[in-house]
């Protein structure tokens, strides 16, 4: 069995170490940690490193980072036998798949979504990591699972302003996945 950290939205400025302790504290004990963008810095990459290996898509205002950490739009990560696929904003590259007004659900294309998302990532894919709204979601759409882990620093509406957000944790054992949304809220001392 796998544990998988998931992060998104970190929006870290400076050196990348501003992240919450309660952050760490939940990531303790990952075998890897994927972050979908957004980061602003590189040093949030480095400081989430200290926990377990990192590997990464691009946000809007991230920096280019040569190598494998720091995917430039879209990646396909193995861990057991899953294949997740990795993207900041889920409505880019197309084919889009908007979210609802609200960011808590996902308004599907006409087709199958494992057709679409495999146009997405060039590949098939079991699980679809992305970011971009802030707002944690999970949803199952015709076999594939979607998971956004919203914002540890910056989370969306559902939540009290000046509040923590939201990682996610990702269990996976040989093909199956089972997955938590950590409300970090809930963690601060």
């Amino acid at each position: 069995m796998k544990l998988v950290g998931l992060i998104s939205d970190t929006h870290s400025a400076g050196s990348g170490t501003d992240l919450p302790d309660v952050v760490m504290e939940a990531l303790q004990g990952v075998d890897l940690i994927l972050h979908c963008g957004d980061l602003e810095c590189l040093g949030v990459l480095d400081y989430l490193e200290t926990v377990a290996p990192v590997l990464a898509v691009r946000g809007y205002e991230d920096p280019n980072e040569t190598g494998e950490r720091l995917a430039p739009a879209t990646r396909v990560v193995a861990v057991e036998d899953v294949r997740i696929g990795m993207v900041h904003d889920i409505q880019w590259p197309t084919p889009r798949i908007p979210t609802t007004p609200d960011g808590t659900g996902l308004a599907f294309p006409p087709g199958k979504s494992s057709d679409i998302v495999a146009r997405k990532f060039g590949e098939p894919v079991d699980v679809v990591l992305f970011g971009d709204t802030h707002e944690e979601l999970v949803c199952w759409h015709d076999g594939t699972l979607f998971i956004n882990p919203g914002s540890p620093t910056y989370p969306g509406r559902r939540h009290k302003p000046g509040s923590l957000g939201t990682l996610g944790l990702l269990r996976i054992d040989g093909r199956s996945v089972e997955i938590e949304i950590v409300q970090l809220e809930q963690l601060r001392r």
